[in-house]
């Protein structure tokens, strides 16, 4: 038998090997196939249990390209919001104002309390139960991308919820106090993120990082408002951000009566966000074009009170649209003052002053007998900065700036309404 099984095997062994070649493809097509549609079964099946993204997933950021793109197709979710004020006893006020709707976080928020001088301390509660590790990555987020300085302290919560179809993906609550004669001595608010539109989407942080940057945009310049320009709700940021962006006040409202893309505290906060998010998207450039970078440096220097926003490059606000703000009104004169003050443009210290590269830096102090109430800079007739100090910095950006002959004039005022002007001639050459 072995012998006639060799015999055979001898006379058919081509014919064999052949039939083992199909036997063995064969195995590994079917393998194969095996493979796909399992894989496809499993995908079928989370699809249809639309289950939540894992919180340890959705800390692997898509490519930034990738996630402009989506954020491009599908902007964030944004809505009006409003302030209610209550009156005290001893005649102060608490004001209470919601930039995007409301969600009754407020006392969770207050409990938390003053969160330190650092991104990284800020209280994060995850409602949500799901994204513990997101905490992390915001916060880091706004230490690494974000524009930040004394108001991160005031920021007492970040809280993460899945609030539902509420038609906002954030929304920023801040509160102020003002003493009896209407002075602002505190403040301090929270942010509010969404999950509801966003949790299933390969894009989770991206959209959660950037609707961060728009309600910390109302963080940083509403608590800086109040704070640092005396200007409560209702009134508007002051005259220079107009000037720089450059926007009408006739266009635009301190509240939503224009509705929420025509609101400035809205603007400025999609500023904020397109300057520093690194999403290159802004909802409201359609109407008002992009910020340059001369409401960079403004958002740098003027919430300070240390000047250094840019001259602008394009038509200033009309005066017609322009009222005197909060932060420039001049204090009823004193008579027994009649002593002019005194003013010098330190920078450029040369007259003319010929500009041949680069942005120019230009400074002017002044002084008074009793006390400077605020310095001006003019750009030819063109009203270009005001700074509530005895000193003030400007640097005027090359880019936008044609050749040609400019006079600049510093002009000083004291508290009395005594003035005193100097100017120099500035020759751009390129």
């Amino acid at each position: 038998m072995i012998l006639k099984l060799k015999h055979f095997i001898g006379n058919h062994q081509k014919s064999l090997l052949i039939l083992l070649a199909i036997v063995f493809y064969v195995s590994v097509a079917l393998a194969g196939t095996g493979l796909y549609l399992n894989k496809n079964s499993a995908t079928a099946d989370a699809n249809q249990a639309k289950t939540p993204v894992a919180a340890a997933s959705k800390t692997a950021t898509p490519t930034n390209t990738a996630a402009k793109k989506a954020v491009k197709e599908s902007p964030p979710k944004y809505s009006s919001g409003g302030s209610s004020t209550t009156t005290h006893d001893d005649g102060s006020k608490t004001t209470t104002v919601s930039d995007g709707g409301s969600d009754g976080n407020a006392s969770q928020a207050a409990s938390a309390g003053s969160s330190g001088s650092s991104p990284s301390s800020i209280h994060y509660i995850d409602e949500t139960g799901q994204n513990g590790d997101l905490g992390g990555v915001l916060t880091s987020y706004i230490s690494s991308n974000l524009l930040y300085s004394g108001e991160v302290s005031s920021l007492y919560a970040i809280i993460l919820e899945d609030a539902g179809d509420t038609g906002w993906a954030g929304l920023y609550s801040g509160s102020y106090n003002q003493d009896p004669s209407g002075h602002i001595t505190s403040a301090w608010g929270y942010i509010t993120l969404n999950t509801y539109y966003y949790k299933n989407s390969p894009y989770f942080v991206d959209y959660m990082k950037l609707v961060l940057s728009h309600e910390y945009g109302h963080h940083y310049t509403l608590y800086h408002k109040w704070i640092d320009w005396q200007s409560p709700f209702g009134e508007r940021f002051p005259d220079s951000y107009y000037s720089v962006r450059p926007l009408t006040k006739s266009g635009t409202a301190a509240d939503y009566s224009l509705g929420w893309s025509n609101c400035d505290a809205e603007i400025i906060a999609e500023d904020y966000s397109y300057l520093y998010s690194g999403y290159g998207y802004h909802a409201m450039a359609g109407s008002y074009g992009y910020p340059s970078g001369a409401t960079r440096t403004w958002l740098v220097n003027e919430p300070s009170g240390s000047g250094g926003e840019s001259i602008p490059e394009s038509t200033p606000v009309p005066a017609t649209a322009t009222p005197t703000s909060v932060a420039t009104a001049t204090p009823t004169p004193v008579p027994s003052d009649s002593e002019n003050p005194t003013v010098n443009i330190t920078s450029p210290a040369t007259n003319p002053y010929d500009w041949v590269s680069g942005n120019l830096v230009i400074s002017a102090t002044a002084a008074d007998n009793i006390a400077v109430q605020k310095i001006e800079f003019y750009v030819d007739d063109y009203l270009a900065a005001t700074q509530t100090s005895t000193l003030i910095n400007r640097t005027w950006m090359s880019e936008g700036t044609p050749a040609g002959s400019y006079t600049l004039r510093a002009k000083a005022y004291d508290t009395a309404g005594n003035t005193a002007e100097t100017g120099i001639t500035v020759n751009k050459t390129f």
